[in-house]
């Protein structure tokens, strides 16, 4: 084998590399944060789960990133590892349609393909134009390399080395551990399949050689989903590991059930002038039958990753990102919505503080101040780290749609961290209230009472409206709004009244006008975190 076909070879496979990156980013922009919105809704059954998995992974090019996805997702509690283990098995099969991509002739019209694409990225401003130009471009690259890298392989059959390595892995077991280690290298079983496919075709290495080493690529393309686990939760984990216990045992099977049935000679068959199709026809059946007969038992493969990676998290100090993993920023769909959970959890802080700041005001009793306090300082740490982040996933490339979200993102998450100070001033009143045995008159009660009534639920309704853009409820909400402005200015009023009726004292009268300051401001915020959504809808 000359020097120039090592070149060749490498050269191809970086090509090959490459277009399948940029073909696979291109498709993830293109769908954007729509993938995360059918994870999240269409995952609730298992068999839903499954064809999810497939379309995802075909649709991106790559069952890495769809299960980095559903690992992301797991860690930031949006999915449950019964909804997981759907998407984890489905994305197996979906990811074998790129090798049945590979198989079209497509040799004469690569360059023109990736020329077209190149143009789309370098002549155009629209972003949608650009990312689908990346689809088409990195699809004409991937042909090129694909087809230098097959070219250059022809020799192969001639090294004397090589042909004794072909002939080892006819030891199956031999052969899957080389393609397990091959592909947690390159980090790809479509790119490692679509390498066999380029040998296939240059009759270096037989059918039944090539099986074994497809069982064991699908091994290896679990060490993305490991890695994206590592620092996570143990369900995250466990969501990892689902994935390694489905490849491991559908090659047991398969490697089992070859002892007594011919597989790869009955695949041959199907197409047998056709060795490039026949390798990419192995990797589809495989998933396929594998899913077929591990799919039924899927409640029994999150038990085993139960006991295996056992116990619960531990619940450490509150001053910590608990749904968010940096090492899954690679993606932005993961990315974005661990930090919805995130700052999901901000909300619940706040709004928490709040209702036990009213309890405690209209009580006089200041019993849940340390509670408040230390609540307050996670909303201040979370607003802090969560806008870190949220710089992070900013500097990758992004959607138009999701770039408007992060960018409103950073005004929610604001006016939350405001909303906690104006809780923790309440409950800083009711202390006051205590030390000063200062009390509100009934009516006083009640009109903070019903003011505190309003002002959480109009926080509930932005919220709600800002996660899931329910409609028509804008204008509610607004009304809700200028309703809570009237309401104060009609409490103001009577509050002056009893003022001058000496129905009250000056220092409860002093916190009375506070108070209903801080709620008004507090529905101010609401409207805020409402509005927000108005922007990337």
């Amino acid at each position: 084998m000359r020097f120039t076909d090592i070149l060749g070879v490498i050269g191809g496979l970086s090509l090959f590399l490459y277009g399948m990156k940029m073909m696979s980013d291109g498709l993830a922009l293109v769908a954007g944060s729509r993938l995360k919105e059918i994870l999240e809704k269409l995952t609730r059954n298992r068999y839903v789960g499954v064809l999810v998995g497939i379309v995802i992974a075909a649709i991106i090019q790559s069952s890495n990133a769809t299960t980095v996805m559903a690992v992301g997702f797991v860690n930031a509690g949006l999915m449950d590892l019964s909804q997981a283990v759907g998407v984890i098995i489905g994305a197996k099969v979906g990811t074998t349609m790129t090798g049945q991509l590979l198989t079209l002739k497509a040799d004469q019209i690569a360059p023109l393909v990736a020329m077209i694409g190149v143009t789309m990225i370098m002549f155009f401003k629209k972003k949608k134009v650009n990312h689908l130009g990346q689809v088409v471009g990195g699809l004409g690259i991937l042909f090129l390399g694909m087809n230098m890298m097959s070219s250059s392989m022809s020799p192969l059959k001639d090294v004397v080395w090589f042909r004794n390595l072909i002939i080892q892995l006819e030891n199956p077991i031999f052969g899957v551990l080389v393609g397990t280690l091959f592909t947690a290298l390159i980090q790809s079983s479509s790119a490692s399949v679509g390498i066999l496919q380029a040998m296939a075709a240059q009759n270096v290495l037989t059918l039944g050689q090539a099986a074994p080493l497809v069982y064991g690529m699908n091994m290896g393309a679990c060490v993305s989903a490991v890695l994206s686990s590592i620092g996570g939760k143990k369900d995250a984990k466990r969501a990892s590991l689902l994935a390694i216990l489905f490849s491991t045992i559908g090659a047991a099977i398969f490697i089992t059930a070859g002892i007594f049935i011919p597989f790869p000679d009955w695949v041959a068959s199907l197409t047998p002038d056709n060795p490039m199709r026949q390798v990419a026809n192995l990797h589809t059946l495989f998933n396929l039958f594998s899913m077929l007969l591990i799919l039924p038992f899927s409640n029994l493969l999150v038990k085993l990753s139960q006991k295996i990676v056992p116990g619960e998290d531990v619940q450490e100090d509150e001053l910590k990102l608990v749904h968010i993993d940096e090492h899954a920023f690679g993606a932005a769909s993961i990315g974005i919505a661990q930090v919805d959970a995130e700052v999901s959890r901000m909300h619940a802080l706040a709004r928490t503080n709040l209702e036990m700041a009213g309890a405690a005001l209209l009580n006089q009793d200041p019993s849940n101040l340390d509670l408040i306090n230390k609540n307050e300082e996670t909303v201040d740490f979370l607003n802090k780290e969560i806008t870190r982040c949220l710089v992070r996933i900013n500097r990758l490339e992004l959607t138009t749609s999701d770039a408007q979200r992060l960018s409103s993102m950073y005004h929610v998450v604001s006016d939350i961290e405001r909303i906690g100070d104006h809780a923790q001033n309440i409950a800083e009143y009711s202390a006051t209230c205590k030390e000063r045995n200062a009390s509100f008159s009934e009516e006083g009660k009640a009109e903070l009472s019903n003011l505190m009534e309003r002002t959480l639920k109009i926080l509930d309704n932005a919220y709600e409206y800002f996660m899931n853009h329910s409609s028509h409820m804008m204008e509610d909400i607004e009304n809700q709004e200028q309703a809570i402005d009237d309401l104060v200015d009609e409490c103001t009023q009577n509050h002056i009244d009893r003022l001058n009726a000496n129905l009250c004292d000056a220092d409860s009268g002093l916190i009375f006008s506070e108070v209903l300051t801080d709620l008004e401001r507090v529905s101010d915020h609401a409207l805020n975190i409402a509005e927000a959504a108005v922007y990337h809808v």
